[in-house]
């Protein structure tokens, strides 16, 4: 009876201290702006609406996050925790052009794509997303 009762409190705990952590919601808005990475910008920061993206039908998780193995992204969408600085963008494009380039490429992308294909789409030119106010 003792086990049991060992059982359904640890079981307990990991519901209710684990799970959420792991399972945390991201921020609703990222701003794209890091100085130590970009410098002094010439523009203003991105302000990237994460929850509106995983709202978008056929987006997931790893349509922005990758870790590429033979060309193959490996990445487990359960290991993405929030603020965790190895699962950043940064972390693997280290150089700022490097960096700037993959976003440019993702987004302006996604957002092309989804106008050829008559949906409603973000914003694809530079001062639409480069914008002072929302």
């Amino acid at each position: 009876m003792k086990r049991t009762g060992a059982r359904l409190l640890g079981m307990t705990l990991l519901l209710l201290v684990i799970v959420p952590v792991v399972c945390a919601d991201p921020p609703a808005l990222i701003t794209i702006s890091d100085p130590k990475v970009f410098g002094a910008a010439s523009r203003a920061p991105v302000r990237f609406t994460h929850k509106d993206h995983m709202s978008i039908d056929g987006v997931s998780c790893l349509t922005c996050h990758h870790v590429y193995k033979d060309g193959k992204n490996i990445l487990d969408p359960r290991t993405l925790k929030e603020g965790d600085p190895s699962l950043q963008c940064a972390a693997c494009h280290v150089k700022p052009r490097n960096l700037e380039a993959a976003f440019h490429q993702l987004c302006i992308t996604c957002h092309d794509t989804a106008k050829r294909q008559g949906k409603v789409t973000g914003p694809r030119t530079c001062g639409e997303c480069h914008a002072w106010s929302r």
